[in-house]
C-alpha cells in the first residue's frame, strides 16, 4: 500500500513539474578561436591560432600553423566559418612593403590551410592594401579592406568587396564606405537590427572611433565618438553567449590584446588586458 501511495505521489510530482518551465542549467562558456598574428620579424608574420574556453579573456596557442601565403608574409588575419570550412582574409606584405592585394585562405581543420584567392584593391595609384576583415550580411560574404593611395598622403579609407561564389574565389570590385572619410584604417562593421556600426582606427589621431548608419553598409555613416585612449588598432568584435559582445583592440604602442564587454554596442566598459601571449591585430569566432 504504501509503495503504491509513493507511486502516485511521485506521478503527481512529475506530472505538475511538467508543466512548468524550469530554469535550465548555465551552458558552458562557447568556446573560442582567436587568429593572429605575432609582430613584424620575419618569423612572427604567419598565422597562428589561440582558443579560448572561458568568454575570451584569456587565450591559448592551440596551433602554429606555420601558413604565411604565397607571399611569405600573413598580417591581421580576419576569420570566418560557413558549412564546416574556416576562411581567412589577409594582409599579404609587411606594413612598410607596397601591396595592391589582399589574400583569402581556407581550410578545414584550422592547421593545414590553402590560398584560394588575391584580390587587387581596384584602386588606382594603391600603396597599402591593409587589414581585410569579413563582412557577413544574411547569405552575402564581404570584406572591407583600407586602402591607401600613392597620390596623398593620410588618404587611408575604406572598401567593400563582395564575394562572387560561393566558394569565396571571386569578388567584386570595391565600393567606398562613404561618409567614413580619409585616414582611417581597420574598420570592423556589425549590424544590430537596422542599425550597422563600424569600429575604426582614426590614422591620425589614433583614437578608435565608433560610426553608426541605418541606410546602408557603404553609405550615411555618422561619427559617434571615440573610445578609450588613443594608441590602440585593429578592433574586432564577438557575440557572446549571453548576447554582450567583446572587443578586442591592438594595443600597438607596446603589445598586447585589450578587451572591453557591451549589451548594446554603444556603452563599454573599460579595456583590460587580455591573456593572449603574442597576440597582436586578429579576430575571434566560435569555434
Amino acid at each position: 500500500m504504501r509503495h503504491r501511495v509513493l507511486s502516485a505521489m511521485i506521478g503527481v510530482i512529475a506530472f505538475v513539474l511538467g508543466g512548468l518551465a524550469l530554469p535550465q542549467p548555465a551552458s558552458a562558456a562557447t568556446t573560442l578561436i582567436y587568429t593572429t598574428f605575432k609582430g613584424d620579424g620575419a618569423a612572427d608574420q604567419e598565422l597562428w591560432v589561440y582558443q579560448s574556453t572561458n568568454g575570451g579573456t584569456s587565450y591559448n596557442v592551440l596551433y602554429d600553423t606555420n601558413f604565411r601565403g604565397p607571399t611569405g608574409v600573413l598580417r591581421d588575419p580576419s576569420i570566418i566559418k560557413r558549412d564546416g570550412t574556416y576562411y581567412i582574409a589577409y594582409t599579404w606584405q609587411s606594413w612598410t612593403t607596397n601591396s595592391t592585394y589582399f589574400a583569402v585562405a581556407r581550410s578545414t581543420d584550422l592547421r593545414s590551410w590553402t590560398n584560394i584567392a588575391t584580390v587587387a584593391s581596384g584602386i588606382s595609384n594603391t600603396r597599402f592594401t591593409w587589414a581585410p576583415e569579413f563582412h557577413i550580411d544574411g547569405s552575402t560574404v564581404r570584406i572591407i579592406t583600407s586602402v591607401a593611395q600613392t597620390t596623398c598622403s593620410n588618404c587611408f579609407r575604406p572598401y567593400v568587396y563582395t564575394a562572387q561564389n560561393s566558394a569565396l574565389t571571386s569578388w567584386s570590385g570595391p565600393v567606398p564606405m562613404s561618409g567614413l572619410g580619409f585616414n582611417h584604417i581597420d574598420t570592423y562593421v556589425v549590424k544590430s537590427g537596422s542599425t550597422w556600426h563600424a569600429y575604426v582606427k582614426n590614422e591620425t589621431t589614433k583614437f578608435i572611433e565608433h560610426w553608426t548608419t541605418t541606410s546602408s553598409l557603404t553609405s550615411g555613416w555618422i561619427n559617434r565618438g571615440t573610445l578609450w585612449s588613443s594608441g590602440y588598432e585593429g578592433p574586432s568584435l564577438v557575440r557572446l553567449d549571453d548576447g554582450r559582445y567583446r572587443i578586442y583592440v591592438d594595443k600597438y604602442t607596446n603589445g598586447g590584446i585589450w578587451t572591453a564587454t557591451s549589451s548594446d554596442l554603444n556603452s563599454w566598459t573599460g579595456l583590460s588586458a587580455v591573456g593572449c601571449s603574442g597576440c597582436r591585430h586578429g579576430t575571434a569566432i566560435p569555434r
